[in-house]
């Protein structure tokens, strides 16, 4: 008996109220003879009664006035996150790793506009060919297809230039029962400087791979891998700013979500370790939103909870 009552003194005030309500209006209507037989009957004191009742709609209240900020902003206090890390201005959510800006923002990555001597990121599968630059679906066909209107042929073959220039032959591989091609690695990356004379530079990551019976696939891996490899190409070219999609949804099949989240960890152990000296120090995420009366792919809840985890104060 006296480890239950030292239980409830732990537990919080409201708690404690609604076990000494319910005491005090269920015990004047209960009689306990001398064999420890229970009977009930009309309470013998209404004031203990109105006391046990008064007690309960206190601990009620108590509760929701609990509940009630956890619910408001998103149970973010118990999330053991410093969103004072996280900043929101004009759109743009964003944090800071070390000496590099985090930003997200909603929209299309081809309306994002882009300053000279920033890279745009792709993504493409294992063989960086064509099919992804034709297909509209996709992040690079989108982008190509708007940036490089009329071009995209003569902008792929300087893709596949500087992968036999980086990577060699490649490998062999049956991408579906009918076609076989030549695979680079996933996780590997090309950059393009001024291609067709634009103003940016142009980045592919290789996110997905393709494999007969499979279809197309990406894994969070690669994108640690590819961003690894995609500073390294920065640091050689002196970019330190970059604009990318989310890596890794769409054609990858990772749920738009969970590849945000893979991608910001990413960015931010590639920001905080750099390659060198050369550091980033800006990388804008866009996440897909199809017009401004749709809803973007991600909630703002994850991208504020997942900058806030890699932000920091150094």
């Amino acid at each position: 008996m006296m480890d239950a009552l030292k239980e409830v003194i732990k537990q919080p005030y409201w708690v404690i109220a609604l076990v000494l309500g319910g005491l005090l209006v269920a015990l004047p209507c209960i009689t306990i003879d001398k064999d420890h037989h229970w009977t009930t009957h009309p309470p013998d004191s209404l004031l203990l009664v109105v006391v046990g009742i008064a007690l309960l709609l206190v601990s009620v209240a108590a509760f929701g006035f609990w509940l009630w900020p956890k619910h408001a902003t998103g149970d973010d206090s118990d999330a053991g996150l410093d969103l004072a890390l996280v900043k929101e201005s004009d759109g743009v959510i964003s944090t800071t790793v070390g000496d590099c800006e985090i930003r997200v923002i909603n929209g299309r990555l081809e309306d994002h506009p882009c300053e000279a001597g920033t890279a745009i990121v792709l993504p493409c599968n294992e063989y960086f060919d064509d099919q992804c630059a034709a297909d509209p679906r996709s992040a690079l066909g989108a982008y190509v297809g708007r940036i490089f209107e009329g071009q995209a042929a003569r902008f792929m073959a300087l893709v596949k230039d500087e992968c036999k220039r980086r990577f060699g032959d490649g490998i062999g591989r049956q991408k579906t029962d009918d076609e076989r091609g030549k695979s680079f690695g996933t996780g590997r990356c090309v950059l393009l400087s001024r291609p067709l004379d634009r103003s940016m530079s142009v980045a592919l990551v290789s996110t997905t791979t393709q494999r007969a019976g499979e279809g197309l696939a990406a894994r969070i891996s690669y994108l640690f891998e590819g961003m690894r490899e995609l500073v390294t190409r920065l640091a050689d070219a002196r970019i330190s700013d970059v604009a990318m999609p989310v890596l890794g949804a769409g054609h990858g099949h990772i749920h738009a979500s969970l590849a945000l989240v893979g991608l910001i960890l990413a960015v931010a152990e590639a920001a905080r370790y750099g390659q060198g000296g050369q550091r980033l120090r800006r990388v804008t995420i866009v996440v897909f939103r199809r017009d401004a009366a749709s809803a973007a792919e991600v909630d703002p809840i994850v991208i504020r909870r997942t900058l806030a985890l890699v932000g920091s104060r150094d």
